[in-house]
């Protein structure tokens, strides 16, 4: 498997993202990060090879976008519908490439609209170290499956050895500013909302109407890593999520089918198989 484009960083490459995020502070604007690199720091084992994901507000996506280009490091270019799904909601998501050697030449900024991903810059977040897990984790520790799964909490795993944050920091620690992902509960409203809209215009647009594969494929991913097929999973997420969204996402958990586990040669000759 091809490492992150970070893993490919030299030290002195430190804070590449220090231009985009001045630019953020400037138009009094918080860093917040969706989609894989988000969902890497709660608890999902995704990629984000492709794309850095912004959540940027409605009214100041014209003037972000705009400060960017101004730059002269980016141009627009298309979605990569290879690492969506194939879904072709997101080409109306503007994604941009840095020039010439640098990481978001490799791994284009996207900027969603709180429109687009159903979710509001204004709402409750939880800070981050910074905008890539090394290894997957869970910032909001109290959602941790431990009963069912290895400790995938942050400070569990911290605690244990484990690598998170990269060796090559995203910011310079005398211009670092909070980097945030939305709660666990906000992002599955998100996506939930997502898959209701769209199968509400199927019949208007039948091409958008299908293509309901990524934020489908991200609710499973939830129930999946943090076990929310399990009823003492549910009693701790349910609740707080949008009554909206409470009957469908345990029904979407209880119809969920787990694959059996498949266990190592080494683990089972431990067990004396």
């Amino acid at each position: 498997m091809a490492q992150h484009p970070t893993m490919n960083l030299k030290g002195d490459e430190s804070g590449y993202f220090d231009h985009v995020a001045t630019i953020l502070a400037a138009r009094h604007h918080p860093i917040i990060i969706v989609e894989e690199a988000a969902l890497r720091w709660m608890g999902l084992r995704v990629s984000s090879k492709a794309n850095l994901d912004l959540l940027i507000r409605d009214q100041q996506m014209d003037d972000i976008l705009h400060d960017l280009l101004a730059t002269g490091r980016y141009e627009l270019v298309d979605q990569d519908l290879r690492y969506r799904l194939s879904d072709r909601f997101v080409k109306q998501v503007p994604r941009l490439q840095h020039f010439g050697d640098h990481i978001f030449n490799e791994l284009c900024l996207s900027l969603w609209s709180e429109t687009n991903h159903m979710l509001t810059v204004d709402g409750p977040v939880v800070e981050v170290p910074d905008l890539f897990a090394l290894n997957t984790t869970l910032i909001q520790d109290r959602f941790d499956p431990t009963d069912f799964n290895a400790a995938l909490g942050y400070n569990a795993m911290v605690a244990q050895g484990y690598h998170i944050i990269p060796p090559v920091l995203a910011q310079s620690p005398d211009l670092k500013k909070p980097v945030f992902v939305p709660t666990i509960p906000r992002m599955i409203d998100s996506y939930l909302d997502q898959l209701r809209y769209r199968a509400g215009v199927k019949d208007k647009d039948p091409n958008l109407g299908r293509s309901r594969a990524l934020p489908g494929y991200n609710i499973r991913n939830f129930i999946r890593y943090l076990h929310l097929d399990q009823v003492s999973q549910q009693a701790k997420l349910i609740p707080e999520l949008a009554e909206r969204n409470r009957a469908d996402m345990v029904l979407r958990a209880n119809n969920f089918k787990r694959k059996p586990l498949v266990k190592s040669a080494k683990s089972l000759l431990d067990q004396g198989l």
